[in-house]
């Protein structure tokens, strides 16, 4: 039996043991409202990554429709590039052969 100023207060092993079990459960009580909390938190930021790879995977996908479209414009201003060198190479051969006939004919009159 305890005594507290004038009024007596007797506490049995049982009412100990119901408190000691009734902070133990508050205790687990917190600790899984913690783990909740933390799983809740962890599921979030799992969402969140997710949106952002989903966003980076339509951002890759666009780069490379891009970068297809560049190669097939690049091949186009190759290709009319060499057919521009191919006209000059043809009009140079063409203005070369008429130098040739030109100095043989001189040639033939010397």
């Amino acid at each position: 039996m305890a005594h507290t100023g004038d009024v007596n207060v007797e506490v049995t092993e049982s009412q100990r043991e119901t408190r000691t079990t009734k902070a133990k459960r508050a205790s687990s009580r917190d600790r899984m409202s913690t783990l909740e909390d933390k799983v809740e938190h962890l599921e979030d930021g799992a969402k969140d990554a997710v949106e952002r790879l989903d966003v980076v995977d339509g951002r890759l996908d666009e780069l490379e429709s891009k970068g297809d479209e560049l190669k097939e414009d690049i091949n186009l201003a190759i290709n009319k590039a060499m057919e521009h060198v191919d006209k000059k190479r043809e009009t140079f051969q063409v203005a070369l052969a008429a130098l040739r006939e030109e100095m043989q004919a001189r040639i033939r009159e010397a």
